[in-house]
């Protein structure tokens, strides 16, 4: 029942999703209460534990922080004033936007973990700046689009806050995964530079003239303050992971279980956002209806947000319930695979499942089962996570369905069928083969004991 469970939920979700055009939260809550049904007797207490925990967990309340923390840093400016700190560097090289790009990917992804998100608020940015400086529009969508994936492959996110609460993920801790992922996610956007390297050369792109770009005094100056974001991430790391964690945790009144109770995923958001209403006050202060504006523009997220990490969540509780984790890993075992093929399955099959879902709900549907078979084949818990996460983290620029995709093609006013075929040669594939060198142990990580 519990392999049945995961085929009604992934169909029922990608059903009303994708074919009925419903929104994901909506489709994730009704494909959660068409498997409960599948518990027979058993079925509304086992809904009503799902309910209950789901309610309950830390990894909801973080997924509503980030929506909150989101909005004020764009209210606040806080990440314009960044970006402009990283124009006034790489704008004079060529190619400067799509790095910028992809540097700012990798920023907001640190921030939230929204794949259309990134894409629409870098692309609104970096898009208008690299077909000016010689990109084409079909290049500059896939670019941005192909970059939207960082939400996911650095942390900290919501499909991360999913997987970590799942029970095959018992053995890791959102500490390990949060350095381990950064780690993974480190690659991802070195071999991102590496492309913009390739295509800048390939296409012949020149560096922006110096009227494009502001120096960089004049960055520093205007936004000396910005890279304080990044205290909100680096406190609760410190804390939690390495020697400062392990003095705390030697301190009587403090010891190992006070160090345990610092919730990275909990406050990173907190942190984030009370910088960045201290950094960016002056701009509220005068201009305080932006702010509102802001909010009024992005409350749906938080019920999207919210409704989606509950049902979800719920669901995968439904489906542990029904065993699906032991269910797939006896069949996955059942082949007898070797460790190489095991990690290569899992990876495909996320890529598969996280094209017409969101990386989401590909973690709510495969994340247990996926950790627990990449875990009997030797793979530690934390390496296994970072794995599945690096695979889904393509549903931005896996065609036909990625939002991303349409948001970076209107913005660049492209075709994007023209983008299919790019997205797939240069981040999808990659990211299968980035993640099983990383699970084959070929790509090291640090995974904090």
């Amino acid at each position: 029942m519990g392999i049945i469970a995961l085929g009604l939920f992934i169909a029922v979700t990608v059903i009303l999703n994708t074919l009925a055009k419903r929104d994901i939260a909506e489709s994730l809550l009704i494909a959660l209460v068409c498997i409960a049904f599948l518990g027979g007797a058993q079925g509304p207490s086992m809904f009503w534990q799902a309910i209950r925990d789901a309610s309950q967990s830390e990894v909801t309340f973080a997924g509503m922080a980030f929506v909150f923390m989101g909005i004020i840093v764009q209210a606040t400016g806080l990440v314009d004033r960044l970006i402009e700190i990283l124009n006034s560097i790489f704008g004079r090289v060529r190619g400067g936007a799509a790095y910028v790009s992809t540097l700012s990917s990798g920023l907001i992804g640190l921030m939230a973990g929204s794949t259309a998100g990134n894409s629409a608020t870098v692309g609104s940015v970096t898009i208008p700046w690299m077909k000016k400086s010689g990109w084409s529009s079909e290049r500059a969508a896939t670019v941005v689009a192909g970059n939207s994936g960082l939400g996911v492959a650095l942390p900290p996110n919501s499909t991360m806050f999913i997987i970590l609460a799942l029970p095959a993920a018992a053995g890791a801790s959102a500490s390990s995964v949060y350095v381990a992922l950064a780690c993974g996610g480190a690659y991802a956007v070195i071999y991102r530079l590496i492309v913009i390297f390739w295509l800048t050369r390939r296409e012949g792109i020149k560096a922006a003239s110096r009227d494009e770009r502001t120096s960089l005094g004049h960055a520093v100056k205007h936004g000396w303050s910005s890279p304080s974001i990044f205290i909100g991430i680096i406190i609760p790391v410190i804390l939690t992971v390495g020697p400062v964690a392990g003095y705390l945790a030697k301190e009587s009144a403090i010891g190992e279980n006070g160090v345990k109770a610092i919730s990275i995923i909990v406050w990173v958001p907190i942190l984030i956002t009370l910088i960045a209403l201290i950094e960016g006050a002056w701009r509220i202060r005068q201009n305080n209806i932006n702010l509102a504006v802001q909010f009024r523009q992005d409350l749906p997220q938080f019920a999207t947000v919210g409704i989606s990490l509950f049902s979800a969540l719920a669901a995968a509780n439904i489906m542990e319930q029904l065993g699906v984790g032991e269910q797939l890993s006896g069949l996955l075992n059942g082949m007898n695979l070797p460790g190489w093929l095991m990690v290569l399955i899992v990876g495909i099959l996320a890529v598969l499942v996280a094209t017409p879902l969101s990386s989401t709900a590909t973690a709510a549907a495969i994340g247990a089962p996926a950790v627990a078979a990449l875990s009997s084949v030797g793979i530690d818990p934390t390496t296994a996570i970072v794995v599945i996460l690096l695979c889904t983290s393509t549903e931005g620029a896996s065609p036909p369905v990625g939002a991303p995709i349409y948001l970076s093609a209107a913005l660049a006013e492209a075709d994007p069928p023209k983008m299919f075929v790019p997205l797939i040669v240069y981040f999808v594939l990659p990211m299968i083969l980035l993640a099983w060198l990383i699970g084959m142990g070929l790509l090291p990580i640090y995974v904090p004991s």
